[in-house]
């Protein structure tokens, strides 16, 4: 029976269809309403002791997931976990992330960039969003049995997607959730089929099968060193230039990975503007053929390679196409602006 409920409700998101709602408003009051809203949600998702059930639709892709959510003194705990497929587990302590597939682990610690493996990574500060992005109430509507407010994130211009939001009236968690393309049609959905808001969550909840004794204890000092960290090394000086970037959009990481055999040194930044995040890599090529040339896509994912200099440059976002082939071809070496 659950069987046929999951098939049943990953068929209607991967259809695209999203209900119907009955108005629009976008007046001052409403815009001030919506803003309460997004605050209820941010205020909610960070505080609530919740665990529930939701369905993931990216593309092709369909997944059933769990998460167990606590907060208290020490701090904001999370647990997330697959309910088909390979088994996959993602357990957040503050700034601290830890993922657990199959056979390897990898630690996160904290840094000045973080994105929350769930709902939606808004900033507290809306005013942030509010030069790139309106904010909409669009009526209401019933998810998962619970009645919920519907609020549009929509963008000024062309070089970021949209997004649709159902929050529970109640207490303004989010349950269900549409990225939209250009042309308004769902790309990424997340719904829940079932949430509980609890008083407690039991500490037993946080402990994962899946993990060794030493991963179950995640440092909460993001200054904690982690030799096995893949968070590479703070880049001061580079060879390479990113060109204009679109209006909001800002660096917020810029790292340098080594492997252990010195090879294949591999550059990562990140660009944000408060909602969507794109992911540069600059890797050496050495004489290998290049990972992607031109245009690609995954679902919401756009992605846009090149070869520069004899490096693979790829640009990764959830952004409309233009937007990364924009950075990429604005990606300039000048290896002799790096030199003291």
């Amino acid at each position: 029976m659950k069987r046929k409920l999951l098939t049943c409700a990953a068929l209607a998101l991967a259809a695209g269809s999203l209900s119907p709602i009955g108005w629009t408003d976008s007046s001052p009051r409403a815009l001030k309403e919506a803003r309460q809203w997004l605050e209820r949600m941010i205020e909610a998702t960070q505080t609530l002791n919740y665990e529930g059930t939701f369905i993931y639709i990216q593309g092709p892709h369909v997944e059933s997931m769990r998460i167990i959510h606590g907060s208290g003194p020490n701090g904001e705990r999370q647990r997330l976990f697959s309910l088909n497929g390979p088994p996959r587990e993602v357990m957040v302590a503050n700034n601290h992330v830890v993922c657990l597939l199959p056979r390897q682990q990898a630690t996160f610690p904290g840094s000045d960039y973080q994105r929350s493996p769930f709902p939606l990574s808004i900033p507290r500060e809306l005013g942030r969003l509010e030069s790139h992005y309106a904010f909409e109430m669009l009526g209401e509507d019933r998810i998962a049995g619970l009645d919920t407010q519907v609020i549009a994130i929509k963008p000024r211009d062309a070089w970021r997607f949209g997004y649709r939001l159902w929050l529970d009236e109640s207490n303004g968690l989010l349950l269900r959730s549409a990225l939209l393309s250009e042309q308004g049609q769902p790309m990424e959905q997340l719904m829940f089929t079932d949430l509980q808001v609890k008083p407690h969550i039991d500490e037993s909840a946080f402990q994962s099968p899946a993990a060794p004794p030493e991963a179950a204890l995640i440092s909460e000092e993001p200054g904690n060193p982690e030799p096995s960290s893949p968070a590479g090394e703070p880049v001061a000086e580079s060879a390479w230039r990113v060109g204009p970037l679109p209006e909001g959009f800002a660096k917020v990481l810029h790292n340098r990975f080594t492997e252990a055999s010195g090879q294949h040194p591999t550059e990562h930044l990140v660009f944000a503007d408060g909602l969507a995040t794109i992911s540069v890599f600059l890797e050496k090529l050495n004489h290998q053929p290049p990972l992607l040339q031109g245009q690609s896509r995954f679902g919401s994912m756009n992605a846009f390679g090149a070869v520069i200099a004899g490096h693979q440059v790829l640009v990764v976002g959830e952004v409309p196409a233009a937007t990364v082939q924009r950075i990429a071809t604005s990606i300039e070496y000048a290896p002799e602006a790096a030199k003291p």
